[in-house]
C-alpha cells in the first residue's frame, strides 16, 4: 500500500514541478510581494524541489524498505508545507 502511494506521489510531483518550472507565469500574477525575478526564482527553485523530490521517491519505491518509505513521505509532506506557506506568504 504504502508502495503505491509512493509511486502516485512520484506522479503528482512530476506533474507539479514540469509545471512549476514551465509556466511560472500562470502564478506571477497572483503573488504580489516581491520582484518578479524573485518570484520566477521561487517558483523554479521549488519546482526543481519537487523533481528531485520524484527522483528519491522512484529509488524509495523500487527498495520498498519501510523506514525509508516513511521518511520519504514525512520529507515530502514537510517540503510541502514549507512551499505553501511560503507561497502564502508571497500571495497576502
Amino acid at each position: 500500500m504504502i508502495r503505491v502511494l509512493i509511486f502516485v506521489s512520484v506522479a503528482l510531483l512530476v506533474i507539479i514541478g514540469i509545471y512549476l518550472l514551465k509556466k511560472a507565469t500562470v502564478f506571477l500574477p497572483l503573488m504580489h510581494n516581491g520582484e518578479p525575478d524573485e518570484n520566477k526564482q521561487f517558483l523554479h527553485q521549488f519546482g526543481v524541489f519537487y523533481l528531485i523530490l520524484a527522483a528519491m521517491g522512484i529509488l524509495v519505491g523500487i527498495f520498498n524498505l519501510k523506514f525509508f518509505s516513511l521518511f520519504y513521505i514525512f520529507s515530502l509532506l514537510v517540503i510541502s508545507a514549507v512551499f505553501s506557506v511560503m507561497f502564502a506568504k508571497k500571495i497576502l
